[in-house]
């Protein structure tokens, strides 16, 4: 008898679990956490522990990617019920994807538990409208020195249709890496003096979100300049570069909310 795959989704803070979520832990014969795509925020072993009773073991890049199949498909294979909590919202992640799809191939019944991910909270929390969302990016690093470009594609080809970029920045949990926003701003001004079309300045309007959901969550409205002297954050760190014309009911509550979120302190 084949057992199943189930994804449950951990939110963005622990307190953000669904309930069907906590259910689908307390009926698994295996718990695994994936510890390396993002960031639950809070004490998520802590959690697992006093809410479930289950002892929880946190996988690496190295045990989801490479060897998930010894981790993950042949516990199921065997008939055993094993859960895989994510950050966030389950499917987000290409890496979750390309795992259901492997069960999926292998005969193994498979459930997704929905829960909040920084898509599309970090628009929504800040006041922008959803229908107005393009579409979404990563912004890295340079490797070798080399800038990729391609996020400054996607903010023009965004910016034709006046939709708002969603920008998630570069984040490795076993490396320790976490973009600040100030350093993602720094990296879209090298862009703009490298290609000159005039789509960043330091006078564009974004919004920086920091640590969502969490007791220190951060939502900064404002230009680019004025987000670059924000004070580093835990994180993680998304920013979204607002349409070219924002809506006037949009301007008013991003003003709002970052009146009330924006805490320096």
């Amino acid at each position: 008898m084949r057992g199943k795959l189930i994804l449950v989704g951990a939110g963005l803070s622990v307190d953000l679990i669904t309930l069907r979520g906590v259910k689908r832990i307390l009926e698994a014969d295996i718990v695994y956490v994936d510890s390396y795509t993002s960031i639950t925020l809070g004490d998520l072993r802590s959690f697992l522990t006093t809410q479930t009773g289950k002892e929880a073991v946190f996988l690496s890049r190295k045990d989801i990617e490479e060897k998930y199949f010894e981790t993950i498909i042949k516990p199921a294979l065997e008939g055993l019920k094993v859960v895989l909590v994510v950050p966030g919202n389950p499917l987000d992640a290409t890496t979750h994807v390309a795992l259901l799809s492997e069960a999926s191939r292998r005969g193994i019944d498979f459930e997704v538990v929905p829960a909040p991910g920084i898509i599309p909270n970090a628009l929504t929390m800040s006041g922008l409208m959803i229908y107005k969302m393009g579409k979404v990016v990563t912004l890295t690093y340079p490797k070798s020195g080399i800038i990729s470009e391609y996020p400054y594609d996607v903010i023009k080809d965004n910016d034709l249709r006046n939709l708002h970029t969603p920008l998630l920045t570069e984040i490795d949990i076993e490396k320790g890496v976490k973009m600040q926003v100030r350093e993602a701003i720094e990296i879209l001004l090298q862009l703009e003096s490298m290609r000159r079309e005039g789509v960043l300045s330091e006078s564009r309007k974004a919004v920086a979100v920091s640590g969502l959901s969490g007791s220190e969550q951060r939502i900064c409205f404002g230009t680019l300049k004025d987000l670059t002297e924000l004070p580093d954050h835990e994180g993680p760190h998304t920013l979204v570069i607002t349409s070219p014309k924002m809506h006037f009911l949009e301007e008013e509550v991003a003003q709002i909310i970052s009146r009330k979120y924006c805490q320096l302190t």
